[in-house]
């Protein structure tokens, strides 16, 4: 593949932060919830972040496959209750979680934007029921291309992805989502404000220079403020709060862990938008 695709500084370098991470984490734990396809699509790419410092942490790469798993979690739990229900995958980058989960039977969108989705119309297999949809999340004009049955229900993930939105950008679009998508629930990773500072480090150590923005400190109360159709907002623990072991944490990532929490650092939501 062409790397002028892959310019230092931009998002589409950002997409292969985590694909990396996914690609250490299926070689050292192929049992727990590895992203099969990573290391191919790196190879594809030609990306090499073998110098990074980034990756020399246990923690670094873990979060990788520990995000793609949270989000599992989240969806398989909504598909519980409804089981015909859409998965929509916002900011979808080079994320590989319908062929991870092995989903063949819900209707599945992956949306990101024009630079993004040929990317993955290159290295990612289409599902039979998966549409990828070139859009911007702040143009609101995507909610048209969701076919959508508030019998069915939607779930929406967005895995490391409003870091890179102002607040208000994202109040706007959940007071939005919320109105357009009653029933539906929506998960993803946040982080306060001392966590921004770390996530801004991160993208930094893997060369990269896009500043994130997002924080919240309580999430529960700032999130069901913006809106009554805004409601159950759960939080839980980003490291440990859905996979439970399975792998051994080095001294740093304990330490890392227990600084998350205990600063409440890093973390995992869950939002639910009220039926009509």
């Amino acid at each position: 593949s062409d790397m002028s695709d892959l310019k230092e500084n931009t998002v589409q370098h950002t997409l292969c932060i985590p694909l990396w991470g996914r690609m250490l984490a299926a070689e050292r734990y192929p049992q727990l919830f590895p992203d099969r396809d990573a290391g191919r699509i790196v190879k594809e790419l030609g990306v090499d972040f073998s110098d990074k410092k980034l990756y020399k942490l246990q923690y670094m790469w873990m979060n990788c496959l520990i995000r793609q798993y949270n989000l599992a979690w989240e969806i398989e739990h909504y598909l519980v209750c409804h089981p015909r229900a859409a998965v929509v995958e916002l900011g979808a980058g080079l994320s590989c979680l319908r062929r991870e989960m092995g989903n063949d039977t819900n209707p599945w969108y992956c949306l990101d934007m024009e630079n993004v989705i040929p990317l993955r119309e290159t290295h990612i297999p289409l599902g039979e029921h998966e549409r990828n949809v070139v859009c911007d999340l702040n143009d609101f004009s995507w909610f048209r291309e969701i076919d959508f049955r508030p019998e069915d229900g939607i779930v929406f993930t967005a895995g490391g992805l409003f870091y890179y939105f102002e607040k208000e950008q994202v109040r706007r679009l959940f007071c939005a989502m919320a109105e357009r998508f009653p029933g539906g629930m929506i998960t993803f990773d946040a982080v306060n404000a001392m966590g921004l500072k770390g996530v801004n480090a991160e993208v930094k150590l893997a060369g990269n220079e896009t500043k994130s923005f997002f924080s919240l400190e309580r999430p529960k109360e700032e999130l069901e403020s913006w809106s009554d159709r805004i409601v159950n907002v759960v939080e839980k623990d980003y490291i440990d709060g859905y996979l439970k072991g399975g792998y051994r944490k080095t001294a740093v990532s304990r330490l890392f862990a227990w600084a998350m929490r205990t600063f409440h650092m890093s973390f995992m939501l869950h939002v639910e938008f009220r039926k009509k």
